[in-house]
């Protein structure tokens, strides 16, 4: 029986089965689907026709047909075949059986796929954390995932029946405006809606979320469905704001930092910590306060900063334990040394006393930081933050570095003004000395005493010898202003201390004695400082007592100070003793201590006491006659102006240097007297001398502390500085220079750290001695401080090759003198030293930058491997000359349109280029072409970028609408760097826009290209101007991508387009297998992203084929062209001219 009989149309995949289950005929479909010839199937058993085995289900289930005289239908897959087939068989006629069947792999392939996928999803969606939902707006019905229990913390009850009943979880404080936004999406036009909010869990506390939703309409626009979820941010928004913490503690640590180093005063340091603080740290306030050890442990607010400053005005504040305020987070820091946090002041009890002012101020969380020196914490620094604070390790360790670099600033500028204050002390002594002596003396001493320690008031007092108790003043100074002496009776006084100690402070004291207090006025003193004056002998002299009304901020200063000025008051009391004994003595003039002698207008000596002799060594009998007051004088010149003086005024006072009679010289104090006959006329001079020998000893001395380095006895900075202001007037006139050695110890610092200061004292020392002995005596070698001293060479020549060359001799001497070994206390120390030079001939600078040259130089030696030598590079000064011009040419060419666009094509992976990057170039009018690796860097740190974006930005877009108007150039898409800068300019978005619109450039083939450190810089920022910028319908390119802080979290969160590879990693992609890996990897996670991705720096076929092997279809680079110029570009994509003899045509 055949098909045609029994009607079975060509097109059906049919055979007919004999009752044994064979085929008796089968149509060409059967065959084809079968893969086999009609004539094979003949005769063939059913499964073997399909390539089954016996017991198959097409042989079972056609059995049991032909057996029962049923139909049946099936799909089963026959596995040679490899084929879903589905089958119909009915009986045929009384024994037979008529199949038909058909291929249905591709449908069962999809329907698995689909119950794949459904399975898939619901997995998924079981799986989520976070909760999903489907909102039927026309049932008034959602569904949710079972991740909203998760959410939550439980079932919702009530959230499935109505479609906005989950609004009423949200905070009472941001409810209205979610439902406000809810319904303008609703009753919009928008596809989607989202949304950040908190959300109570069923627990009350409240959870941070975002919820999106995109929005499902009908033909006329309606919502009729919202599909979206919720997803719980609180973690991620509390790590975000932990790392914008930590920025902002780094930011806040490198701006103190450089405030330490810029700070010339301790007020200026704290005020600017306490600034930095505020504005750079995001604290509210912060305030820096000492504690004291006064006895009630007081604390003071030295310096602060903030919106609320006058908070602390009026509160008493203390760190003693046992007092009402002292249990405080600043009293517990200063007692522990440790630092204290408090995250929230309304839950710590301590805070009780300050809290409803604090938070009245706004005022929620604080940290204090202890300020330590060696011995003690002296102080804190307080900060005072707007929110509860949640402080991690990490924060706390750049919180407490800040802590100790602040405590080091204060150390070491209270040092420097220690020593600019006993300096500034020594000066004073040196212009009060100068005085005359008696009263006047005293008088001056006491008012530069009083300047130079910063009292209000002082004086200086004689002990009385009949009553060691009482004190008769001989100079007293209130106010700047000089009053009457009086007595002062010692007991029950402060100063009383004096009688058994050389120095005496009390920082509090009770009401002055009624003596004093008529003395000082209104004023009352909070703070006394005495020190007591004693003869050569050690016996009790006088007092000396100065008076503060406020607490000296640095006490030893003080007590150092005044024993410098009660050295010299001591001095001249016991001078003014012995004078006054003397003058008690006048009836006979031969037992004063002065030489008293008296000569005639012609200088020949008439009278010559025994204190003459005892000073001069002649008797009184061996200048009789010839014996002229000259042959006292190695130079005239002094006299004779003393003779004028006293012959025109009468009388003359000074001080002379005279010769005794063995050849030794010595100073006297001398008043000349003129003596007149009965005329009238001039007859003698009477003259008393006195020895000032001791005196101008002590005076030399002080100048020895004001100009020299005590420890080294050399030259200090201030006498340096004045010798080389010396030198370069002497060899501007002269035309010969000299150099400037800055000698710097190596490794001085680890002698001080282990052997001890006094080992580094001996150093210094024995470093003063060698240097001394290496150089000329015109030469000048000086100590400035710590290890670094300096040389000053003068008279080197008149050539510059000579006055290095003797520079170096000096500076290898030095080096090799210095690296000997030294003899420390019994031990061997080697050390070694580095050297700057800096030659100097005239005025060509400043003394200032020759120092900073010498120094300059110094640490290129110290850069060089120390213990060496470098000259300064004048080089250095060159370059940033350059770059000042560099500069100036720059804003030129901005000025005049000298600068100008290239483009370098983008293709894909046909060849075909889709796009160009816009490239500044600058062809200098006399350097030629400047590549953009110099001046942009340049314009960086100008702020030229800016001027320089803005320009690259309008020409871009004015091209982009130009290239508009022709076929082969309409649908390139432009790319333009924007540097981080110009992007976080507050009117870029702005600036984008008007370009926008002038230029009529069509923005969706616009592509800002950004850089990745741009980005990770307060990225919600970023991302609102990015959306703002999208909305003009351009794009975003990262670029450079895999060089910069690489995040997932901004690459989620940004509406980003594409990503470039950077070319660093193209270039050896082929044989590189790190960079390699890296290719994939980048290309894998924008694939996951659903982001584009290009890379740079294509310059050979086998990096293009390893990129679109790996699956990048995008390229730039010199492989497929070099940067063009827009004539450049247009002919690169204008389809060739055809020829007259071209008639062939090519197909690929």
């Amino acid at each position: 029986m055949t098909f045609g009989q029994i009607g079975v149309t060509p097109a059906d995949a049919c055979m007919a089965l004999d009752r044994a289950g064979c085929v008796l005929d089968a149509n060409a479909q059967a065959a084809r689907l079968l893969q086999r010839s009609v004539a094979s199937l003949a005769g063939k058993p059913v499964h073997a026709a399909f390539g089954e085995p016996e017991e198959s289900v097409f042989a079972t289930e056609c059995a049991w047909a032909l057996q029962e005289r049923c139909s049946v239908a099936f799909e089963a897959y026959a596995v040679h075949l490899k084929l879903w087939i589905e089958l119909h068989a009915r009986p045929l006629g009384d024994d037979g059986l008529e199949l038909r069947f058909r291929d249905v792999s591709r449908r069962k392939q999809a329907s698995d796929a689909l119950r794949q996928s459904d399975e898939r999803l619901r997995h998924l969606i079981r799986a989520m954390a976070d909760a999903v939902w489907d909102w039927d707006l026309v049932a008034s019905t959602v569904w949710w995932s079972e991740g909203v229990h998760a959410l939550l913390g439980g079932h919702p009850v009530g959230w499935f029946g109505g479609g906005q009943a989950w609004i009423e979880h949200v905070h009472p404080e941001e409810r209205d405006r979610v439902r406000q936004r809810l319904g303008a999406a609703l009753a919009g036009s928008a596809e989607n809606w989202a949304d950040d909010f908190r959300l109570q869990r069923l627990d009350g506390s409240y959870a941070q979320v975002s919820s999106r939703g995109f929005l499902i309409r009908d033909g006329k626009g309606v919502v009729r469905r919202m599909v979206g979820g919720m997803t719980d941010v609180t973690l991620r928004l509390q790590a975000d704001r932990e790392l914008a913490r930590l920025s902002r503690a780094q930011r806040m640590l490198s701006a103190c930092n450089e405030t330490l180093i810029r700070a010339e005063s301790e007020s200026m340091l704290l005020r600017g910590v306490c600034r930095v603080s505020v504005e750079i740290g995001g604290y509210a306030m912060a305030w820096v306060g000492y504690a004291h050890d006064d006895a009630d442990k007081s604390i003071d607010v030295v310096a602060h900063a903030g919106d609320d400053a006058n908070f602390m005005k009026g509160i008493a504040m203390s760190w003693d334990e046992n007092g009402p305020n002292g249990q405080g987070p600043a009293a517990r820091t200063v007692r522990s040394g440790e630092l204290v946090i408090v995250e929230d002041i309304a839950k710590d009890p301590s805070f009780a006393p300050w809290l409803q002012d604090s938070l009245a101020s706004g005022f929620r969380g604080v940290a204090c930081l202890p300020l330590r020196d060696k011995e003690r914490t002296f102080g804190f620094f307080y900060l005072y933050a707007p929110d509860v604070v949640q402080i991690g390790n990490d924060e706390i360790a750049l919180l407490q570095e800040l802590a100790n670099n602040l405590a080091f600033g204060i150390g070491n500028l209270r040092a420097q003004q220690q020593q600019r204050s006993l300096h500034a002390a020594v000066l004073q002594v040196a212009v009060a000395v100068s005085a005359a002596t008696g009263d006047a003396f005293f008088l001056q001493l006491v008012h530069h005493m009083t300047q130079a320690v910063g009292a209000r008031a002082a004086f200086i007092g004689r002990i009385n010898s009949q009553d060691p108790a009482m004190v008769q003043t001989i100079a007293v100074v209130v106010d700047g202003q000089s009053v009457g002496n009086f007595m002062l009776p010692l007991a029950g006084t402060p100063a009383e201390m004096l009688l058994s100690r050389t120095s005496w402070y009390r920082p509090a004291v009770a009401a002055p004695s009624p003596a004093m207090a008529r003395v000082l006025g209104e004023f009352r003193p909070v703070a006394y400082a005495g020190v007591r004056l004693d003869d050569s002998a050690g016996q009790l002299l006088g007092v000396l007592i100065t008076l503060f009304d406020a607490r000296p901020a640095h006490v030893d200063v003080v007590n150092s100070t005044l024993q410098i000025f009660a050295a010299r008051a001591a001095s001249e009391i016991e001078r003014q003793d012995k004078d006054r004994r003397l003058r008690h003595q006048a009836s006979l003039l031969d037992l004063a201590q002065d030489a008293i002698v008296v000569h005639g207008m012609d200088h020949r000596v008439r009278f010559w006491n025994q204190g003459a002799e005892r000073l001069y060594g002649w008797r009184s009998t061996e200048v009789d006659g010839e014996f002229r007051v000259t042959q006292l004088y190695g130079e005239l010149e002094a006299f004779e102006h003393a003779a004028q003086a006293v012959r025109a005024h009468g009388e003359w006072s000074g001080e002379l240097v005279q010769m005794r009679r063995d050849g030794s010289t010595f100073t006297v104090g001398a008043r000349w007297t003129l003596v007149r006959d009965e005329q009238g006329q001039p007859e003698s001079v009477l003259a008393i001398h006195t020895d000032i020998t001791e005196r101008k000893q002590a005076e030399r001395e002080i100048q020895q502390l004001a100009f020299y380095d005590p420890l080294t006895q050399l030259p200090n900075r201030l006498l340096l500085m004045d010798r080389l202001q010396q030198a370069l007037a002497a060899g501007h006139r002269t035309g010969r220079g000299g150099a400037l050695l800055f000698i710097d110890l190596d490794n001085f610092k680890m002698l001080n750290d282990t052997l001890g200061h006094d080992m580094g004292d001996l150093l210094l020392e024995q470093v003063a001695y060698r240097l001394s002995h290496c150089v000329r005596e015109i030469d000048t070698v000086a100590r400035l401080g710590g290890d670094e001293f300096v040389v000053m060479l003068e008279d080197l020549g008149t050539h510059d090759r000579d006055v290095a060359m003797q520079a170096r001799h000096v500076g290898e001497k030095i080096l090799t003198a210095l690296s000997a070994p030294y003899q420390l206390a019994g031990n061997e120390h080697v050390s070694t030293s580095s050297i700057g030079i800096a030659p100097f001939k005239g005025q060509g600078c400043s003394i200032g930058e020759l120092l900073k040259q010498a120094d300059i130089a110094m640490y290129q030696a110290k850069a060089a491997g120390r213990n060496t030598l470098r000259f300064f590079d004048p080089d250095l000064q060159a370059a940033v000359s350059a770059r000042a011009a560099l500069e100036a040419d720059l804003r030129l060419a901005l000025a005049h349109d000298g600068l100008s666009l290239h483009y370098q094509p983008q293709v894909d992976a046909e060849g075909r280029v889709t796009g160009v990057e816009a490239l500044v170039r600058w062809q200098h009018p006399q350097r030629g072409a400047i590549a953009p690796s110099e001046f942009v860097p340049l314009a960086e740190d100008t702020g030229l970028i800016l001027q320089l974006g803005r320009w690259v930005l309008r020409e871009a877009c004015f091209q982009l609408a130009r290239w508009a108007d022709r076929p082969e150039t309409a649908a390139l898409t432009m790319a333009v760097n924007v540097s981080p800068r110009q992007f976080r300019h507050p009117d870029f978005v702005a600036q984008v826009g008007s370009v926008l619109g002038r230029t009529r450039a069509d923005a969706r083939l616009l592509k800002l290209e950004l850089t990745e450190s741009l980005l990770v810089e307060d990225i919600d920022t970023t991302a609102a101007k990015m959306a703002a910028l999208r909305a003009h319908g351009l794009g975003f390119a990262l670029d450079d991508f895999g060089t910069g802080y690489s995040s997932l979290r901004y690459l989620q969160r940004l509406p980003l387009d594409q990503l470039k590879i950077d070319q660093s990693f193209v270039r050896d992609v082929v044989e590189d297998a790190n960079d390699s890996a890296i290719v994939r990897t980048i290309i894998g996670l924008a694939a996951t992203l659903n982001l584009q991705v290009m890379a740079e720096g294509v310059e050979t076929a086998a990096q293009r084929d390893f990129l679109l092997q790996a699956g990048c279809r995008a390229y730039q680079g010199y492989l497929f062209s070099l940067p063009l110029p827009e004539d450049g570009i247009v002919a690169l994509l204008s389809p060739p001219a055809p020829t007259s003899g071209d008639t062939s045509t090519r197909q690929s």
